[in-house]
């Protein structure tokens, strides 16, 4: 069944009543590469900004994941302009709240050229609703679903990317990408409390191990296991409760082949709210853009096409 999003549509007249018990806010933006770049706001401060956006450093747009700038700038950010800033507008559709954060309200935002308050062509979001406003102008729509094969460290903030293939069936266009990922249980041997390990001691074993000394979060080669799951099932079962609440729902989550591995397929809807979804799930269950450490069958990134059609 298809995500149809937020049931109720937020407006800026809506706003204060809907964080009326709220004392702030986050927000965050789509980077070059796929990741989420953003900031915790007052939300006075949210309140006065959300109708003509606040500045954001362009620099997300001129460095790579370990914020090192890129050797060829872009004309959009680089050092001549000083990285300027550019406009954040907050997308009052996509309004969530974050669960495992004290259920803090969550606002997307898109990135507008400062001058022309026109959408920046290297703002991911931007970009396809660009490509979704062509389609919907020759009377096409699109539809989407998403997964992803990456290897995942159980508890860390790093993050992989998707990528996205189309096809069309009676003018609905569909596409999906698998979400495949390792899990790995915290270092052993960190020093650190088990309650405190978390990205940074991971970090940290991993400049002195392999990635194969990391501990798989379920032994061996069995895909579709009814009962491997259930020995993390606080895990397990969280993750799944935790996308629902997030409007990030998976449709299906299971074990694949391999030490570890599981897959999740997230609830096809609308592209441009799967593509945002395809983001946030990756605050859900961290997935650094990383090999796999074993020679596992189906541990890289793949793409599938499938056909859709119009029912009503």
């Amino acid at each position: 069944m298809p995500d149809t999003g937020s049931s109720a549509e937020i407006t800026l007249a809506s706003l204060p009543e809907l964080l009326k018990d709220d004392t702030k806010v986050k927000v965050a933006g789509v980077d070059i590469d796929g990741i989420l770049r953003g900031k915790l706001m007052a939300k006075k401060k949210f309140l006065s900004v959300a109708k003509d956006g606040f500045g954001f450093c362009s620099v997300i747009f001129g460095w790579d994941m370990h914020d090192q700038t890129y050797f060829k700038e872009l004309k959009i950010s680089n050092k001549e302009n000083g990285y300027r800033d550019v406009i954040a507008v907050p997308d009052l559709s996509s309004f969530r709240r974050i669960p495992w954060e004290h259920d803090i309200p969550f606002f997307l935002v898109s990135f507008l050229d400062p001058d022309t308050h026109q959408a920046i062509s290297a703002c991911p979001r931007s970009l396809l609703k660009t490509a979704v406003d062509k389609l919907e102008a020759q009377g096409l729509s699109a539809m989407a679903g998403g997964k992803l094969v990456r290897a995942a460290i159980f508890h860390t903030d790093k993050v992989g990317r998707c990528l996205l293939t189309f096809t069309s069936a009676n003018g609905l266009f569909f596409t999906t990408a698998e979400y495949e990922f390792f899990q790995f249980r915290p270092p052993s041997n960190s020093n650190a409390p088990t309650s405190e390990r978390n990205s940074s001691a991971t970090a940290t074993f991993l400049k002195e191990h392999p990635v194969n000394a990391l501990p798989p979060l379920t032994e061996g080669m069995f895909g579709y296991s009814l009962t491997r799951p259930v020995h993390n099932q606080d895990y397990y079962y969280g993750i799944f409760e935790a996308c629902e609440k997030f409007r990030c729902g998976i449709e299906g989550w299971h074990t694949e082949s391999g030490p570890g591995v599981f897959e999740a397929a997230l609830e096809f809807g609308e592209i441009k709210q799967m593509a945002d979804k395809a983001g946030l799930f990756k605050l859900v269950i961290p997935i650094p853009p990383a090999r796999s450490p074993t020679a596992i069958p189906r541990a890289d990134l793949y793409r599938h096409q499938v056909r859709g059609e119009i029912y009503g």
